[in-house]
C-alpha cells in the first residue's frame, strides 16, 4: 500500500458496478439499470433527493434508545390512513429533515454508545456528525448509512433503497476527493470511508435488492467490499501520518478503531506501518489517555502481519523451487524464531495485563438452554470421546472478554498450522484456545451493544478456521454465525465473516 491509487481503482470499479433501479423498465427497452453519470445533473440530483426521502414509509422512526437486537424481521403493514399521513409528513421539507436526523441519531447511538469506553472505545460518530454542516460529502455519507441501517433493521425496502441512492452519490464524491491532492488527506474523507464500511457491513452482500443481484453490484465476495474499504482507510491513515491523530476526532479515528485497523492488516498479510514507532507512541503522547489492556495487546499484534508475509514468501519460494535448500532452511529457521518470539510476547501480555487485571479474571459457569435459542457449545471429551456441554466463561467486564478472545485468536494465527510450517502451539493447545473463544461468546454477545458485534468478526472467523470440517465445535460456530446474522440482521455474520479470514495466499 504505497499510494491511494488502489482505493481509487476500487471506487472506480464500484462506480461501474453501482446502478439505480429503472424508473420505467418498459420505456427503456432493456433490463439495464441506471448508470451513474460522470457529473451530477440537476435532474439526477432531484431524483436522488426524492429517493433520499421516501414517501411511502411503513413505520415511524423509533426515537427510542439503542437496539437490543431483538428484531423479529417481520415487516409491519400500515393502514392507508397511516401511509397518507406519513406521505404528508415527508413531503414537508422541515419534517423530512427531522426524520432524517432521527435516523442519524439512531445510527450514532447504536454504533457509538455514550458509555463506549468500557467496550474499548468506538468511533466518535456524534462529533463527526457535527462536521456535516461544512461537508456535503460527509452529509451524504451519514444519510446513506443511516437510511441503510434503518431500512435493514426495520425491514423497509424503500428506506434501504433510498440509502443505496445516497450511497452511490457518496462513492462518486469520495472518488473525486481521492483525486484531490489536498482533499485525500482530509479528516472527512477518512470518516466517509468508515461510514462506507458500516454501510457494507449492514448490506453484507448484494444490498438486498433483487434487481441488483443479476448485475452482481456491491456483492460481498470473500474480501471485496468490506475489506477494500478497510485497506483504503489504512492507506489514508498512512498518508496522514501519526501526528495528525493526536487529538479529538482525528485521534478517535485511529485509537478507538485501532482494533479494526490491526485486524485488516492481519487479513492483508503484509508488513504494516502500524508497527512503526510513531504509530505505537504518538497518539498516546502528552496528556492523552494511557493505553488500556487491549491496546497493549495490539502493540504485539501489529508485528504479526509482517510475520505472515514472510510465511507467504517462504511458501511461494518452495512452490517455485526458487531457492536452494540451504537458503530455504535458513529462512524457515528464522520464521520459527520469529513465531516463538511473538508467542512469547503474547504470553507475556497475558501474564502482565490479563492475569493481574484489577477487576479480576474470567470464571466458569454451567451453561443452560436460552429462551432466544442461543446455540449451546458442546465439545468432544478426548478421554471418553463423549459429547459434553461445556461450561461458559464469564468476565468482570467486556473489555477483558474482548482482550482475551483476541489473545487466543492471535495465538492461533501465529501458530499458522494451515501451512505446516510453524507449530509454536501444540494441537491440543490450539484446540483449547479455539474452545475458549467459543465458551466466551455467550457472555460477549449478551453484554456488548448489538451493533458493536463487528468487533468480534475476526475472532470468530479465526476460531472457525481452527476446527476441522465436520467437528461439532465448528458446527457450533456455524450456528452462531447464523444466530447473530438473524438476531441483528447482520448478513456479514450469515456469510461466516469471510472478509475476516486470515489465510495464506496459497490456500
Amino acid at each position: 500500500m504505497q499510494t491511494c491509487e488502489s482505493l481509487k481503482r476500487q471506487l472506480a470499479e464500484a462506480r461501474q458496478l453501482a446502478h439505480l433501479p429503472p424508473v420505467k423498465a418498459e420505456e427503456t427497452g432493456s433490463s439495464s439499470l441506471y448508470q451513474i453519470k460522470p457529473n451530477d445533473s440537476d435532474d439526477a440530483e432531484g431524483q436522488g433527493d426524492q429517493a433520499a426521502h421516501p414517501r411511502h414509509t411503513r413505520y415511524s422512526p423509533d426515537p427510542s434508545g439503542v437496539s437490543t437486537g431483538d428484531r423479529t424481521g417481520s415487516q409491519r403493514e400500515s393502514s392507508p390512513t397511516s401511509l397518507s399521513r406519513q406521505k404528508a409528513i415527508l413531503n414537508d421539507p422541515n419534517l423530512a429533515s427531522t426524520v432524517m436526523e432521527l435516523f442519524v441519531d439512531r445510527l450514532i447511538r447504536n454504533f457509538s454508545p455514550d458509555d463506549h469506553r468500557k467496550y474499548g472505545g468506538t468511533i466518535a460518530l456524534r462529533e463527526a456528525s457535527e462536521m456535516r454542516m461544512i461537508s456535503p460529502m460527509l452529509c451524504n455519507a451519514f444519510e446513506a448509512t443511516a437510511l441503510t441501517f434503518a431500512g435493514r433493521r426495520d425491514g423497509n425496502r424503500s428506506v434501504e433503497l433510498a440509502g443505496h441512492a445516497k450511497y452511490v452519490r457518496t462513492l462518486r464524491q469520495l472518488q473525486a476527493a481521492l483525486y484531490d491532492a489536498d482533499g485525500n488527506k482530509s479528516t472527512e474523507v477518512l470518516v466517509v470511508v468508515l461510514l462506507s464500511t458500516i454501510t457494507e457491513v449492514s448490506y453484507g452482500r448484494c444490498i438486498g435488492f433483487p434487481v441488483l443481484t443479476s448485475s452482481q453490484a456491491f456483492k460481498q465476495t470473500s474480501k471485496d467490499s468490506i475489506f477494500r474499504h478497510q485497506l483504503g482507510g489504512l492507506e489514508l491513515l498512512r498518508t496522514r501520518s501519526a501526528y495528525r491523530h493526536r487529538y479529538g476526532i482525528e485521534r478517535s479515528l485511529f485509537v478507538d478503531l485501532r482494533l479494526y485497523w490491526v485486524t485488516a492488516a492481519l487479513v492483508h498479510r503484509k508488513p504494516s506501518f502500524l508497527a512503526s514507532k510513531d504509530w505505537l507512541t504518538v497518539p498516546w503522547a502528552g496528556d492523552a489517555p494511557a493505553k488500556d489492556i487491549l491496546h497493549h495487546l495490539l502493540d504485539v499484534a501489529v508485528d504479526i502481519p509482517g510475520y505472515l508475509s514472510r510465511i507467504d514468501e517462504f511458501g511461494a519460494m518452495v512452490d517455485k523451487a526458487a531457492a536452494c535448500t540451504f537458503e530455504l532452511t535458513g529462512m524457515q529457521s528464522s520464521i520459527w524464531q520469529q513465531a516463538t518470539e511473538l508467542q512469547a510476547r503474547l504470553d507475556m501480555w497475558k501474564a502482565v495485563y490479563a492475569d493481574t487485571y484489577p477487576s479480576g479474571t474470567a470464571w466458569e459457569v454451567h451453561d443452560t438452554e436460552s429462551k432466544d435459542d442461543f446455540p449451546v457449545f458442546r465439545y468432544r471429551n478426548t478421554s471418553s470421546m463423549s459429547v459434553t456441554v461445556a461450561k461458559v466463561l464469564h468476565y468482570p467486564d467486556i473489555l477483558l472478554a474482548t482482550s482475551m478472545c483476541f489473545y487466543w485468536a492471535l495465538s492461533l494465527v501465529v501458530s499458522a498450522s494451515d501451512s505446516g510450517l510453524v507449530s509454536v502451539l501444540g494441537p491440543q493447545q490450539r484446540y483449547q484456545f479455539a474452545c475458549d473463544i467459543c465458551r466466551s461468546m455467550k457472555y460477549y454477545i449478551n453484554n456488548i451493544p448489538g451493533y458493536l458485534m463487528s468487533r468480534i468478526m475476526f475472532v470468530l472467523r479465526t476460531a472457525f478456521d481452527a476446527f476441522s470440517p465436520g467437528m461439532i465445535e465448528k458446527e457450533f460456530i456455524a450456528e452462531l454465525f447464523q444466530y447473530i446474522g438473524r438476531k441483528l440482521e447482520f448478513p456479514v455474520f450469515s456469510n461466516k465473516c469471510t472478509s475476516s479470514a486470515v489465510k495464506s495466499e496459497s490456500t
